[in-house]
């Protein structure tokens, strides 16, 4: 199976294009939208934050919470190529996490200076090493269409990911919040 780290240039080039014009976007929108994104809804303000500190994660529902996000992302993302619209699904995906991605760290930016940016790096630690490549194995198993079979890796990979994401990330979320 390749990999996305074994995709050709041009498509390693458009992947991150398409991930860096939606982290471009999503901080846009907070830098020109700020008061009606931002300000009027209280989007990770300091109340949101300290209510997390004293939270106490419900790590089973948090399991089963990521797996229906990211399952359900991958599900749809297998649709779309079993129809014939894998690169609209490619370009879907990437742009809306790139939104999601300069969304959130320009906010905690903005809002927190660097302790806002070793949040951000709290929250995406350390499961992101596993969901990355887990995603991009998923995206480039859609856009060449490969045997059913080989899908399994990429989905295996995604699911430990979201075991990191209930039962670790917790913990080192709880740590870095002790700072704020």
């Amino acid at each position: 199976m390749k990999f996305f780290w074994r995709l050709n240039k041009k498509e390693k080039t458009t992947w991150m294009l398409m991930f860096l014009a939606g982290f471009l976007g999503g901080i846009a929108a907070v830098c020109v939208f700020f008061d009606e994104l931002v300000a009027a809804t209280g989007f990770l303000d300091s109340s949101y934050l300290a209510g997390l500190q004293y939270l106490d994660v419900n790590k089973n529902g948090l399991l089963l919470y990521s797996l229906r996000q990211r399952l359900g992302m991958s599900a749809f993302l297998v649709l779309l190529a079993a129809a014939g619209a894998a690169g609209f699904g490619v370009c879907c995906c990437l742009l809306w996490c790139g939104i999601s991605a300069g969304t959130v760290l320009t906010v905690l930016s903005m809002r927190y200076g660097f302790k806002g940016l070793l949040f951000f790096l709290a929250s995406i630690f350390p499961q992101q090493f596993l969901l990355v490549p887990g995603f991009l194995m998923l995206l480039d198993w859609c856009c060449r269409k490969m045997e059913r079979r080989k899908l399994l890796a990429p989905l295996a990979v995604v699911i430990i990911g979201c075991f990191l994401e209930s039962y670790v990330n917790p913990y080192v979320c709880k740590v870095v919040l002790k700072i704020f």
